[in-house]
């Protein structure tokens, strides 16, 4: 164990010393709140933009009214359709027996308007319909709303909203930044002391091979987690100081004891196995420059599983799908930040999956490292 600890201890020291992994993390750690407050800002300014409505035809009585509440600006034009391509965000046109209107799919501008035109006219269709209905004396609850729905929510729905945010972004953050994280200092310690020619006299100390290796896998280890946990943690205390949902319904997203033991647990366990990966292929390589490109497939391995999140927030796997690496760890955080619970048979078998692949990799890197030919070729 001593021989482990001097390799970590100089390990440490050289990665500490350079100074791209340093930035590497601090850039991680700033640039999370930055992205989290432009988006924050772009969706109030979303929600509260206006959106320009080029009409023609006489306008029915009161609906300017609701036009103006809903953030929809009235202007008379003489062509709806023409003036929908670039004037303005939709064209309208007011006939007697109905509402035309023109506007642009490929707008985001003109899909936003479209949308709320919609709840504009159900709204004045509903109204119209009620009064109607009362000047006949007839309660138009009894017409209109025939099977009341009394809804009775077994959570918060703003804790659920909040929860589903997180759930988009946290696993996402997690393993990129274990892998990112510790990237550098992994390729460094191993491509790098190799194009330096400091590996070979490392190795031809007394400490076995394993020791050494242990060692810098877990020098890397502690950087990559050192760089997910600190990502997170700005993340979260971005989230933190952001209010969303107006100031109607606003909530702030807030990440669970559970939610955060296991998120832990999981960075610990995808940083061993990221670090056995990335030393394995910095060995495998000739220099630095060859053991990034080695590594580049490794960014889209893991954002894909992260990413089925995004496009699949629904998906129920059965327990095998816990054995694939990475999509595993994406799950079961997912399911302890939406549900406050977690499947303690998925998180084994996560975890059996986990260190298998870790381990893994470390008898790949180990082999490497026995092979005398391919650690001194130039």
């Amino acid at each position: 164990m001593s021989a482990i600890r001097i390799v970590l201890k100089k390990e440490l020291l050289e990665i500490l010393r350079d100074r791209r992994t340093l930035i590497a993390i601090a850039l991680a750690t700033l640039a999370t709140p930055a992205v989290l407050f432009v988006i924050s800002q772009v969706s109030a300014k979303t929600a509260t933009q206006a959106y320009t409505i080029g009409y023609s035809g006489q306008i029915p009585a009161g609906l300017d009214v609701l036009f103006n509440a809903t953030g929809l600006k009235l202007e008379q034009v003489d062509d709806p359709a023409e003036a929908a391509k670039q004037q303005v965000d939709l064209g309208v046109l007011f006939t007697t027996s109905a509402v035309e209107e023109y506007y642009d799919p490929t707008r985001q501008s003109a899909q936003i308007a479209d949308v709320r035109l919609q709840e504009v006219l159900s709204q004045y269709d509903a109204a119209r319909i009620a009064a109607t209905l009362q000047q006949r004396g007839i309660d138009p609850s009894s017409v209109l709303n025939p099977l009341p729905l009394n809804q009775h929510p077994l959570s918060s729905p703003i804790k659920a909203a909040g929860n589903s945010f997180l759930s988009f972004f946290l696993p996402y953050i997690l393993i990129t930044m274990s892998l990112t994280g510790g990237l550098s200092a992994a390729l460094d310690t191993s491509a790098g002391e190799r194009e330096r020619r400091t590996l070979e006299s490392l190795l031809l100390t007394p400490v076995p091979r394993g020791q050494v290796l242990v060692g810098k896998i877990l020098a890397v280890s502690l950087i990559s987690l050192t760089a997910a946990l600190a990502a997170i943690a700005s993340m979260l205390i971005a989230l933190s100081q952001i209010h969303f949902g107006g100031s109607a319904g606003a909530f702030q997203v807030e990440l669970s004891p559970l939610a955060s033991g296991v998120m832990i647990w999981l960075a610990v366990l995808l940083a061993v196995s990221f670090s056995s990966v990335t030393i394995a292929l910095g060995t495998l390589a000739r220099n630095f420059r060859q053991g990034q490109a080695y590594a580049t497939p490794l960014y889209f391995i893991t954002i894909f599983p992260a990413s089925i999140i995004l496009f699949i927030p629904d998906f129920n796997p059965n327990l095998a799908i816990y054995l694939i690496p990475i999509l595993n760890a994406v799950l079961v955080l997912r399911d302890a930040i939406v549900h406050g619970a977690v499947a303690w048979d998925a998180l084994a078998v996560t975890t059996l999956s986990l260190v298998a692949t870790g381990g893994l990799c470390f008898y790949a890197a180990l082999r490497l490292f026995t092979r005398e030919a391919l650690l001194v070729r130039s």
